[in-house]
């Protein structure tokens, strides 16, 4: 028996919830990956919200059930011009209050989709990132999903 009407359905409300309570972003982004975010224009400031994997834990029932947690990696992208290689506590320093936001956003999240719970953090699977003028700031999350 599935619970769920659409294996993606709390996408958009993620996006909405991140554009509603953070609108001095420049945009909100959807890429299908890490990668193609990257390669992307990266306006800044701006966050990319990017289905990432499933988390399957305690199966039961021979293995025909388990819980699942769907993972939603949200990058922070920011840009300051004057951060060079060896001086970059700009780009921290202008990331901090973007991440405090997210995570007041984010944790704790209760999408209201049916066969969904809340949204909590977990550890990302990947590392912060920069090149000269520019960061990217990995947050990871998980929902618990009833399939």
């Amino acid at each position: 028996m599935t619970i769920i009407q659409d294996y993606f359905a709390v996408e958009p409300v993620l996006v909405d919830r991140i554009q509603t309570d953070m609108p001095e972003l420049v945009e909100v982004n959807t890429p299908f990956t890490i990668e193609a975010m990257l390669e992307g224009s990266n306006n800044a400031p701006s966050v990319s919200v990017i289905y990432f994997d499933d988390r399957v834990s305690e199966s039961v029932g021979n293995g025909s059930s388990a819980t699942v947690f769907q993972q939603w990696l949200v990058v922070l992208c920011i840009r300051d011009a004057g951060a060079q290689l060896q001086n970059t506590n700009s780009l921290r320093k202008e990331a901090d209050p973007f991440i405090r936001n997210l995570l007041d956003t984010l944790q704790g999240f209760n999408p209201q989709v049916q066969g969904y719970r809340m949204f909590k953090r977990a550890n990302s699977p990947v590392r912060i990132g920069s090149s000269p003028g520019f960061a990217y700031f990995p947050l990871m999350f998980e929902i618990q999903i009833f399939t």
